[in-house]
């Protein structure tokens, strides 16, 4: 991907600023045919496979995945077929994984990362992420929520400065190019920096115009973290959206901005992150969806428009994992609402 539609990282590589989300554990889906469907198991293998050889051939060259995301397999196929037909080599795609929640203890750290390796059939990853700062307990059986007989989770309270560790272990002995972190705040962000010997030179958070987050962006830019936006258009299909929460593709400044650029809703968010030299990990079942998703190069928001789009925060998480709230790391306390962004210069 050329050096316009790419972030130069702290460890000098360049992470596309347009990527694959790869997690489709919803209740629906798009066929490959274009009709929505139930998502069963098989469907949803099926989905993460035919959705990364539909990217890859769109022109993607970022691909987003993790252990928690139970498609590393499907996912790394289609990476290995469309490297056979040549359509991309190894050294052309950026892939980034995860660490799980279940695997903080130092001991694991490696261990999962080479597992995640098999499954994806893959020498390295060039980004590994610590999903989360907060932890589980390992049932050493694969459970990625293990919990007790009644129900709640059995959490660990290993210190991720204590994980990150490990992490840069990996970077030392050439198993990942790069590490970083998702879904941490600004002062648990702080506290690795603190401590480290490699700086994160990614984080990963929900970013879209209902959630700018602009003190964390800036933040991280301030510290050469760059910033990958998940869950851009404020996760319309997440299982656990409540009745009441705001549907940021049916914002009407959102939509009007798309008719006047004649663009797509979806098209339109995606160009207000990556003007930000935001990346953006958008993901669909719908290839024609993917396709589209490619189209955010070719216009550029004016200064006003983008203010336009500032002004909307609302400060409003879809992903808020409540079932952790208790946890000791738990990063999204609620704070005073912020006032909106300045007007830009």
């Amino acid at each position: 991907m050329a050096a316009s539609t790419a972030i130069k990282l702290s460890n000098g590589a360049r992470l596309p600023l347009l990527g694959l989300g790869t997690y489709w554990r919803v209740p629906y889906a798009y066929t490959m045919g274009g009709k929505l469907l139930p998502l069963k198991s098989e469907e949803y293998k099926k989905t993460a496979y035919e959705c990364t050889k539909a990217a890859i051939n769109a022109g993607y060259r970022h691909i987003d995945t993790a252990h928690a995301y139970e498609n590393e397999e499907e996912v790394g196929r289609a990476i290995k077929d469309k490297i056979l037909d040549k359509t991309v080599n190894r050294r052309e795609m950026f892939i980034t994984g995860k660490l799980w929640a279940t695997h903080h203890d130092p001991k694991d750290v490696r261990p999962a990362a080479l597992d995640s390796l098999k499954r994806l059939g893959l020498d390295y990853l060039d980004m590994y992420l610590i999903h989360t700062p907060w932890a589980f307990r390992n049932p050493g059986d694969g459970t990625l929520f293990p919990r007790d007989r009644e129900g709640n989770l059995f959490f660990d309270d290993t210190d991720y400065t204590i994980t990150w560790k490990a992490m840069e272990s990996l970077v030392e002995d050439g198993v990942v190019k790069g590490i970083g972190l998702s879904n941490f705040n600004l002062e648990q962000t702080q506290r690795v920096i603190n401590k480290c010997h490699i700086q994160p030179a990614v984080m990963q958070m929900e970013l879209h115009p209902y959630l700018s987050q602009e003190e964390m962006v800036k933040f991280c830019k301030d510290h050469q973290i760059a910033v990958t936006a998940f869950s851009s258009f404020g996760a319309p299909d997440s299982p656990i959206r409540k009745d009441d929460d705001p549907r940021l593709l049916n914002d009407g400044e959102i939509k009007a901005l798309a008719e006047s650029y004649e663009k797509s809703p979806a098209q339109i968010i995606l160009r207000y992150l990556v003007q930000q030299r935001i990346s953006v990990v958008p993901k669909s079942s719908n290839p024609d969806r993917i396709k589209e998703n490619t189209e955010i190069f070719d216009f550029k928001l004016s200064d006003d428009d983008m203010t336009r789009l500032d002004v909307l925060n609302k400060n409003w998480r879809a992903l808020r994992y409540e079932s952790v709230k208790k946890h000791k790391f738990y990063p999204f306390i609620k704070k005073p609402s912020e006032e909106p962004m300045a007007a830009r210069a």
